[in-house]
């Protein structure tokens, strides 16, 4: 180990270096993330003056200064830049190490979680029950919204992970995919259509008025690609960000969808919704879970693999019966 990497795990400098622990990495972790005292103290629930008098500290041991600081910004020296790359490595190391060694009960803290409303449906009540029975002391924060909109606070540190999709610049972003969801049309029995199993073809849909998902979201775009070849702007669309709300439009006839059957498991069973035999079928769309590469990784690596654990467990109970209407077709 380095010297500075020795201090940091707080032996081998005498008693003044002791003070120089994990927290303290994660501080100017943070700060170097944010770029502001004010905002990196309200992320620890600190003052910041507490954060300025943990970096003069840190500063004073290594030798160096880690910020170059004025009245707008702070930005890390060239030794600081190093030196924060280091720290990551000590704490993400240091964070593995408790999540396989540790006391499972004692890890605590608060976790912010931005998810799509299906995953809403599907994977976050397994994620809560997992954290109540192992990380009781773990807290959750859980903002529901459109893919955008998550992703959008997670780079703006306003979330700490996400599941959903990863957008295009994926620079300090961990990434896992999570799951594969079949996505097939629906729609109610009560829309007119002659032969329930009869084929429908791309060009069909548009005699339908169509549910698509909220303008700008990943599922939209796959919709409108899926429709490209055809006179998509002649059909009757409508838009919702809710999938309460799709479930119930399409319930109540208004419309046809595409949805991932595991959402709509009830309504398919008690025959309030059923899959329309549509060819070519739609893509199947991919999930994952997304977290910034910060002080809290820790938290973040966990819900991951909980997560995963939970879907895998998930698709294995899956009521396929639900399904055989599209084997059959």
């Amino acid at each position: 180990m380095t010297a500075w990497s020795t201090a940091a795990f707080g032996v081998g400098h005498g008693e003044h270096s002791k003070s120089v622990n994990i927290r303290f990495l994660e501080t100017v972790i943070w700060l170097a993330e944010l770029r502001n005292f004010r905002v990196t103290a309200e992320r620890m629930n600190m003052t910041p003056a507490a954060i300025s008098n943990r970096v003069s500290a840190m500063e004073q041991e290594l030798g160096f200064k880690i910020f170059d600081r004025d009245a707008r910004d702070v930005r890390l020296t060239e030794e600081g830049a190093r030196f924060v790359s280091g720290a990551r490595d000590i704490v993400g190391r240091y964070n593995a190490l408790l999540q396989d060694l540790g006391p499972k009960g004692e890890i605590e803290g608060t976790i912010r979680i931005g998810v799509l409303p299906s995953m809403a449906l599907t994977i976050l009540p397994g994620i809560m029950e997992t954290l109540r029975r192992r990380f009781p002391r773990i807290r959750v924060s859980v903002s529901t919204d459109s893919s955008a909109t998550i992703l959008q606070r997670l780079e703006n540190r306003e979330l700490d992970v996400i599941l959903g999709f990863p957008g295009t610049h994926m620079e300090k972003l961990t990434v896992s995919g999570l799951c594969d969801l079949s996505m097939y049309w629906v729609s109610s029995p009560k829309l007119d259509q002659e032969k329930p199993n009869a084929l429908i073809g791309r060009a069909d849909l548009l005699r339908y008025p169509i549910i698509s998902y909220e303008l700008g979201t990943y599922n939209h775009g796959k919709l409108l690609e899926y429709l490209q070849d055809y006179d998509a702007a002649s059909a009757v669309m409508h838009y919702s960000n809710s999938l309460t709300t799709t479930i119930s439009m399409i319930s109540n006839g208004l419309g046809i969808a595409v949805l991932p059957p595991i959402v709509i498991q009830n309504e398919l069973r008690t025959g309030e919704l059923r899959v329309l035999n549509v060819q070519p079928t739609f893509p199947v769309t991919r999930y994952y879970v997304v977290y910034l590469e910060a002080a809290s990784s820790r938290l973040c690596s966990l819900i991951s693999s909980i997560a995963r654990d939970v879907t895998t467990e998930l698709c294995g109970f899956y009521d396929r019966s639900l399904m055989q209407q599209v084997d059959h077709f």
